[in-house]
């Protein structure tokens, strides 16, 4: 394959010297580095993401919100039950109630706030922020 170069706006420069550095330590090339993981890319987390997506079964089911649902401790273990480990996904309002317990939450794989919020119970509050991405705002109460 002939080499041609490639320009990409945008690229964080640190880290591509911290990947160039990494490289060279390596003994390879920083094409091959980025052949590497853009072919993982390509073949693994978006084909998780996929799976995930249409639903047949494999990956981790994800539990998309934009309105507002509250969520129990018998919600969550019904729903564990159903379809094993789950990820929540809220741009809307999501209430955790009080009768949830940290057991309980070990069954939600992930929780990502984007620009919604997200109440839970003041005992709880550092358990959600370590299993969480927040990009919107987590309320305790």
């Amino acid at each position: 394959m002939p080499r041609k170069t490639v320009a990409i706006r945008g690229l964080d420069t640190e880290l591509y010297h911290e990947v160039f550095t990494m490289a060279k330590k390596d003994g390879k090339r920083v094409a091959e580095v980025m052949n590497s993981a853009l072919e993982e890319f390509l073949n693994g987390d978006l084909v998780k993401k996929r799976e995930a997506n249409s639903g047949n079964g494999k990956g981790v089911f994800t539990l998309r919100n934009e309105g507002d649902i509250t969520l129990s401790k018998k919600d969550i273990l019904s729903m564990k039950k159903e379809v094993g480990p789950f990820r929540i996904e809220t741009s809307g309002r999501l209430t955790f109630e009080k009768d949830m317990d940290v057991k309980t939450l070990g069954s939600i794989d992930r929780i990502i706030v984007n620009d919604g919020v997200v109440d839970v119970p003041r005992d709880l509050y550092p358990h959600i922020l370590m299993m969480s991405e927040i990009f919107g705002k987590i309320e305790k109460y």
